[in-house]
């Protein structure tokens, strides 16, 4: 897309192959790509495969087979490979270059497609897949993002992390292929991938075309692998004509499903009008004008007809610069403070009184699901709440807890915390001032002309990071208390400095910096090439994912701690004005708004067409995603600040009453609740059987999702955070001043990473773990 282009960076290359390098396009899981001109100035998209993964033999053994499977793809629907060097350094490949806009934009800009349009759109798919498969190859990937609109019908690409039937997968060098809500039950379970995998990934393409929701509803990736697995799609909203052909896509068997020519027969067959033949219909409105709705049509023709950047003149060859060697200290870096006292939690109050829930006795822990433990990138996740401190009653929340501790560090004007990572209990030191210079440290190799990287006193690089250590430190300049988001090779990450930052995931080094009126008091989101963001200054943003340029601000009347939730073309948010909103997510103007009687620092879950969220109120509501009605609340005898979980039919949330509820989703009546040692302000995981929430009484609890009867506990030594997991751990962070990577099936530790005084809710993402802390930085850590 024209409007997505950026200026190229000083490391990167100018020229790959015969094709000189125009602007980025973006970034994935192999790599940067990247707008270039052939010698005959055509253009085309390169794909530069990252440093490290071309160091790999086996990678590049097997990116080779598939760039030689996917060069026999060849269709009207797929933009295929036309040049490639997987023995070159760097290795890449190129594709057709579309300049088009991808389905996922298109619907989040101008809602749901109508039915036939989405009938025909799907052919125009099938017909892709079935010149892919003939090739031998299996896309693995199919997604909104993935499918660019063009005048002329829809192109499928990306290729470039497809992968031939015959070869095994690229997950063999720790890359994870597939996006959550997409993916079929069989990639998701380590199974055998095939072609029906690709129709499964078309049938919630299609589901999500016509509804603007996917049909597993949102969530965290965890909690999208799950519905994908063990839950029944929600079709309801589909119409009539749709529901038939995407539930059979949508089948948890691969052999359930049609095959592509069987599906491309039932799409013309659906799409067919009167006079026209059943082969003819669909192929027939994708070849003229009308395919798609007239406002997404515009939007093609405006970026088919911009212009494209100039040819830059003639350059030697380059390829990306390695991480820099040497790194720098900012001098002016503030020291930590001491950890603030957590008392002993006083005797909660009984639960709210619907029924009494029955317990039954303790159920073993299942498998962990995902292929191997793994778990993908995530592209649209939805965001979880802030953990927090601990504190005299009444409670008061971690993030005000971090601004008193911040401003005290600040005071004091320290020296930095030496970092230390202990692993199983081993202490084995491992500084990162030493990498960077200072008294008594052995400095680095310096170089004549240092890179960006190096002369950015913000971002603390150390490239030779292994397992378990960190590989950056990014600077801001006020606490990093809340949790990042990571997409398309960027983490995304609010500060109390008043500014949103976007970091390169491989680097630290900033791409760019969006400044508030206030500080940022909300995790961001990001959802279809833009970041939703909360802040002090009673604004809600939607800011540019690849320019860091607003697109809109929205004002309510309290400050925003609520982590924005965008699906469907829409942003819903919680404010301290107690009121929640729904919001366009294109414009950012008001659909609906319902309140309450208590600030809403909660953030919510929308699932099913109902949003779930939280209220200082002591209620857990359930409203009607499109008109904002409440459905039924729940009450409970303390503030909700935790974000809920909704999996098989059921509302988890914690309490600062000191229970984690289990809630029937559809009457919000209570089924089971689990007393924890303390108020639960972290928000509930549930990975295939299991919850997972921490307390604010030091501890990380697993519990079977349906009893919540304790499978195991894990103590720290401070309050605990929101947790996330993946490869089979459970990466928490804690006001101890640790990072702990936790077993999840048997609650023991791993490892566990020293840090600041009070590190937040982690993520995960490509084997990194990236979390911050009230020490104004933020780290990522090595898996």
């Amino acid at each position: 897309m024209v409007a997505q282009l950026e200026a190229l960076e000083p490391d990167d290359p100018r020229q790959v192959g015969r094709y000189r390098i125009v602007a980025r396009l973006g970034a994935g899981g192999m790599g940067q790509v990247y707008l270039a001109r052939s010698p005959g100035a055509r253009p085309v998209a390169v794909k530069v495969v990252r440093p490290d993964l071309a160091q790999d033999g086996d990678f590049r053994r097997r990116f080779a087979r598939e760039v030689n499977a996917a060069r026999r793809v060849n269709g009207a629907f797929t933009a295929g490979v036309v040049d490639a060097d997987p023995d070159g350094s760097p290795a890449w490949l190129a594709t057709v270059y579309v300049p088009g806009v991808s389905l996922g934009e298109a619907v989040a800009a101008h809602g749901p497609w109508p039915a036939r349009l989405v009938l025909a759109l799907g052919a125009g798919l099938a017909e892709a897949l079935e010149v892919i498969h003939r090739a031998g190859v299996v896309h693995r990937d199919l997604k909104p993002s993935n499918i660019l609109l063009a005048a002329d019908g829809p192109r499928v690409i990306d290729f470039g992390i497809s992968v031939a039937s015959e070869a095994s997968a690229l997950t063999h060098t720790g890359m994870t292929i597939g996006t959550p809500g997409f993916m079929s039950p069989e990639q998701l379970t380590g199974h055998p991938v095939g072609p029906a995998s690709d129709v499964f990934s078309l049938g919630a393409v299609l589901a999500y075309t016509a509804t603007g929701t996917g049909p597993f509803g949102t969530g965290t990736p965890h909690a999208l692998h799950y519905r994908a697995v063990h839950e029944q799609p929600d079709l309801d909203a589909l119409p009539d004509e749709l529901r038939e052909v995407v539930a059979a896509c949508l089948a948890k068997q691969p052999d359930q499903r049609p095959t592509v020519a069987a599906l491309l027969d039932r799409l013309t067959a659906t799409g067919s009008a009167d006079g026209e033949s059943e082969a003819d219909a669909a192929t027939l409105l994708l070849t003229e004008p009308g395919w798609m709705p007239d406002p997404v049509a515009r939007l093609v023709q405006a970026n088919a007809t911009t212009a494209l950047p100039h040819t830059p003149p003639p350059a030697e060859r380059q390829t990306p610069a390695t991480p820099p060697a040497v790194t720098r200290l900012d001098p002016d870096v503030p020291a930590t403070s001491a950890s603030p006292q957590t008392p002993q939690p006083a005797s909660p109050a009984a639960p709210a009184a619907h029924q009494e829930p029955t317990r039954t006795a303790r159920q073993p822990a299942p498998e962990t699901l995902g292929p191997s433990g793994t778990t993908p990138e995530p592209t649209d996740p939805e965001p979880s709440p802030h953990a927090q401190s601990a504190g005299p009653r009444p409670l008061i929340s971690r993030r005000r807890a971090l601004l008193a501790v911040t401003g005290t560090a600040l005071a004091a004007g320290a020296t930095l915390t030496t970092w230390k990572l202990l692993d199983n209990g081993t202490s084995g030191t491992h500084s990162d001032t030493d990498a960077l210079g200072g008294a008594g440290t052995t400095p680095s190799p310096t170089r004549a002309d240092p890179s960006p990287a190096e002369t950015d006193p913000s971002t603390i690089l150390n490239p030779n990071a292994g397992a378990s250590e960190q590989r950056w430190a990014f600077h801001a300049g006020g606490s990093v208390s809340f949790r990042p988001t990571v997409a398309s090779g960027v983490v995304y990450v609010g500060s109390n400095d008043n500014n949103l930052y976007a970091l390169d995931t491989s680097t630290g080094k900033k791409r760019w910096v969006f400044p508030t009126e206030g500080k940022v008091q909300s995790s961001p989101v990001v959802a279809d090439g833009v970041v939703y963001v909360g802040s002090e200054d009673n604004n809600v943003y939607a800011v540019d994912a690849g320019t860091g340029k607003q697109r809109w601000a929205f004002s309510t009347s309290g400050v925003v701690w609520s982590n924005p939730v965008a699906t469907g073309g829409v942003v819903y948010v919680g404010s301290k004005d107690h009121n929640v909103y729904a919001l366009d997510a294109s414009t950012g103007k008001q659909r609906w708004v319902f309140p309450t009687d208590g600030e809403v620092t909660s953030s919510a879950a929308v699932v099913g067409g109902v949003v779930y969220i939280g209220s200082d109120d002591h209620n857990l509501y359930a409203l009607d995603a499109r008109t904002g009605k409440k459905r039924w609340n729940y009450p409970v005898n303390l503030t909700v600040h935790s974000t809920p979980m909704v999996v098989g039919g059921l509302v988890y949330f914690g309490c600062e009453d000191r229970y984690l509820y289990a809630i029937d989703a559809e009457t919000g009546h209570l089924k089971t609740l689990f007393p924890a040692d303390s108020p639960v302000q972290s928000s509930p995981l549930v990975v295939n059987g299991v919850v997972y929430v921490g307390s604010y009484g030091k501890h990380l609890y697993a519990l079977d999702a349906r009893t919540l009867d304790e499978l195991w506990a894990f103590s720290t030594s401070g309050s605990v955070s929101t947790p996330t997991m993946a490869d089979g751990v459970v990466y928490v962070g804690s006001y101890d001043k640790n990072l702990y990577a936790v077993d999840a099936r048997t609650g023991k530790e791993r490892w566990v990473f020293r840090g600041g005084n009070a590190m937040g809710d982690p993520v995960v993402a490509g084997g990194v773990v990236y979390i911050g802390s009230d020490d104004q930085n933020l780290y990522a850590v090595q898996t």
